[in-house]
């Protein structure tokens, strides 16, 4: 008992004297956990029980103080990245005019993050920063080629995308142009020109696009331009997307299929700009590339190009 007694002092002095030390050049603290010890050792003699007791609750509170300190290290990681994480994300482009605004006035190919859900996927798009201040997204483009894109297209295709962004004619995609429509109010510019090269534009201060589940379904309003407007009077405002293997339109027949193209048709159009490329005047009706405010249902134009930017 004698030498269990001294076994029990030497450890508890040596416990209380490594803790003093370790307190020197801390701030100062109350007495408690192994601090007290000290003042147990006085009784020593009459309680070894007491100094068992105490070192076992000094090290369980040491033990608890080193899991909360851990637990306070591993919290201020995660806030340190979280911060990190979304100063990222405010410095990645969604569009073409966050592109601008960081800087970079050159037209052509670049990546953008638009995907809400998805933060670190990116998509290719055109921008066009030299037409009316810049910061357009382009979404459709059609030119005079000696190799001309098809766009009498499957659903699926213009879902997804098609064509030649770099020097050619595309279509951007359904879905990631409801993406980009879905980053804030949108504004959108349509800009067209005849085979006599006479250029016109709209421009629409409202244009989105609805989700997969609404077919894509179009918003557009607000017409100023010189071209007249090409989806005025209900024709394709609020109407989802139509192609010739996916029929949406308010006809009895498929519009897309009896004007070869793919559009927001209601029963059917009034412009159609993804429709067959004939070069000018053409004798069939409205199956063109048509905006008949401007020239007629009996008139396929050369260029077109569709664009969209953040209204304010």
């Amino acid at each position: 008992m004698a030498l269990l007694h001294k076994v029990l002092l030497a450890s508890a002095l040596s416990v209380a004297f490594g803790a003093t030390e370790r307190t020197d050049t801390a701030e100062p603290q109350q007495p408690g956990g192994c601090q007290a010890l000290p003042s147990l050792l006085q009784s020593a003699g009459s309680s070894l029980t007491c100094i068992a007791a105490s070192l076992i609750n000094c090290q369980a509170n040491e033990n608890d103080q080193l899991s909360i300190a851990q637990d306070l290290r591993d919290t201020m990681s995660e806030v340190r990245r979280a911060i990190l994480d979304a100063e990222r994300q405010r410095r990645r482009p969604r569009h073409c005019r966050d592109l601008q605004l960081g800087g970079d006035s050159e037209s052509g190919v670049r990546r953008v993050f638009p995907f809400r859900d998805s933060p670190d996927a990116a998509a290719a798009v055109y921008c066009d920063q030299e037409t009316d201040g810049g910061g357009w997204t382009v979404f459709q483009r059609r030119l005079k080629l000696p190799v001309r894109e098809d766009f009498y297209r499957t659903w699926v295709e213009y879902e997804l995308g098609f064509g030649h962004m770099d020097g050619g004619e595309f279509w951007l995609g359904l879905g990631l142009v409801h993406h980009l429509t879905s980053t804030g109010l949108q504004e959108m510019r349509v800009d067209l020109t005849d085979y006599e090269d006479n250029a016109k534009w709209a421009k629409y201060g409202v244009f989105h696009l609805g989700d997969a589940s609404t077919k894509y379904r179009l918003k557009v309003g607000r017409y100023n331009g010189t071209a007249g407007d090409g989806f005025g009077s209900g024709r394709h405002d609020g109407h989802p997307f139509t192609t010739h293997d996916n029929d949406n339109d308010s006809d009895g027949a498929n519009c897309a299929a009896r004007y070869r193209g793919a559009w927001w048709y209601d029963k059917c159009h009034i412009s159609n700009l993804n429709g067959f490329p004939y070069e000018g005047d053409h004798e069939s009706y409205a199956d063109g590339i048509e905006w008949q405010p401007w020239r007629g249902y009996h008139y396929s134009l050369k260029t077109t190009a569709m664009m969209i930017r953040p209204a304010f």
